[in-house]
């Protein structure tokens, strides 16, 4: 990955490279650089399985019709929700 944050190991003469955060201190905000970190993936069978229930699911909403999807944008806007997210939670509750 390139781009202004940099990555990891890369070249940063200048050690402006990174994420940065504004903290609030007694004395007023403050900015923190972060430091980098890798995520851990650690692709447990339960993971595996949860990513490919959301990915039915987002398949699943990707072939209903722009009715269908109408009728769960309805349903949602009451509750405060897309349509979109009424749908996958739905689909999480009858899988």
């Amino acid at each position: 990955i390139h781009g202004k944050l940099g990555k990891p190991g890369a070249a940063d003469p200048l050690g402006v490279h990174g994420i940065y955060q504004r903290r609030a201190t007694p004395n007023g905000k403050r900015i923190v650089k972060m430091k980098f970190y890798t995520p851990a993936n650690p692709q447990t069978t339960a993971q595996q399985a949860n990513r490919a229930k959301f990915a039915a699911a987002m398949a699943g909403w990707g072939s209903l019709t722009t009715e269908q999807k109408s009728e769960y944008n309805e349903r949602a806007r009451g509750r405060g929700l897309y349509g979109w997210n009424l749908y996958i939670r739905e689909y999480y509750q009858n899988h």
